[in-house]
């Protein structure tokens, strides 16, 4: 007969690891410490139905109740509502966590079916959105929606360090992405994101298509690009208050190109239609079709991510 397997959280390194059910001493497998059913109390209790209910419940809370969660993400404003969002997320993914734990056989299983839930839950509540009436703002909203995903919820799952946080995490990237192929998201971490505010690693459309190409940081276009922003650009009347206006729109482009939707394809789409006019429209010396060029990415880029 199988001997049942015990989900339990090591108290020496706070990995999870599997025990033998009958066994009251047993050992870390990550960092050796001795443990005992004792350090447990009463170890772990049956599956709380209440847990799985307030999951149901409350999974797509945290996107029906940020519809405008995208706006926030920007230098100054990320950090604090990150934290807010995090903290309005603890009560759902503990539940979920408890619940799990407590049917270690089953584990698998229930978190591929709390993924399909909040699939589920996604298609019908943007079906059916109470604001958004007509199908284009149907799409848009959810794309927003997909944005905070990506922002916001995935890397707070993923913070929050519980024993379901990347199993939850990789059953509902697969499972959304699955189910919306031309509508995909990629999950990252917070430190990620964040880091990519204070290195400014969201900073420039073109420094991320020339990376993705595998460009280094001083390639021709690169610098070409530079010269014409710091040189011919900086120059003109209006030159200051298009460098801003950039500045100010560039890093959610770039972390919603990198985190929330099919990276490859939109550089590609903007090599063929923009990065690569412009950059022969400098070596032909004519740094007005560059500029005209440049504003239609940029407006094209506002109008794709909702930064109107």
């Amino acid at each position: 007969m199988s001997t049942e397997m015990i989900s339990r959280i090591c108290k020496g390194c706070g990995r999870e690891i599997q025990v033998p059910g009958e066994l009251t001493e047993f050992s870390c497998v990550y960092c050796g410490a001795k443990l005992s059913s004792a350090d447990y109390g009463e170890g772990i209790l049956p599956a709380d139905e209440s847990d799985r209910t307030y999951v149901e419940e409350h999974l797509l809370d945290c996107i029906r109740d940020h519809p405008n969660a995208f706006r926030h993400f920007n230098r100054k404003q990320y950090e604090p509502f990150y934290e807010t969002f995090k903290e309005e997320i603890v009560p759902v993914y503990e539940a979920m966590d408890r619940y799990v734990c407590a049917q270690p056989g089953k584990r698998q299983a229930l978190l591929e079916d709390f993924a399909e839930l909040f699939v589920a839950q996604w298609e019908t509540f943007h079906n059916n959105h109470p604001k958004a009436k007509s199908k284009s703002a149907r799409e848009k909203q959810a794309f927003s929606d997909k944005l905070t995903l990506a922002w916001y919820m995935v890397p707070a799952i993923r913070e929050l360090g519980l024993s379901v946080s990347e199993e939850f995490v990789e059953s509902l990237h697969s499972r959304f992405n699955s189910r919306y192929p031309d509508n995909i998201f990629e999950p990252g971490t917070h430190e990620e994101i964040s880091g990519g505010f204070r290195k400014h690693g969201f900073c420039f459309v073109t420094t991320a298509v020339c990376e993705a190409e595998g460009k280094p940081d001083d390639c021709s276009e690169l610098t070409a690009f530079r010269a014409f922003r710091d040189g011919w650009l900086a120059r003109t009347e209006q030159g200051s208050a298009i460098i801003r206006e950039y500045y100010n729109v560039a890093p959610t482009v770039v972390a919603a190109m990198r985190y929330g939707d099919d990276e490859a394809q939109v550089c590609a789409e903007l090599r063929r239609d923009y990065l690569t006019p412009c950059y022969e429209a400098l070596l032909r010396e004519s740094p007005e079709d560059c500029l005209d060029r440049y504003r239609a990415m940029v407006r094209m880029l506002r109008n794709r991510y909702g930064l109107q």
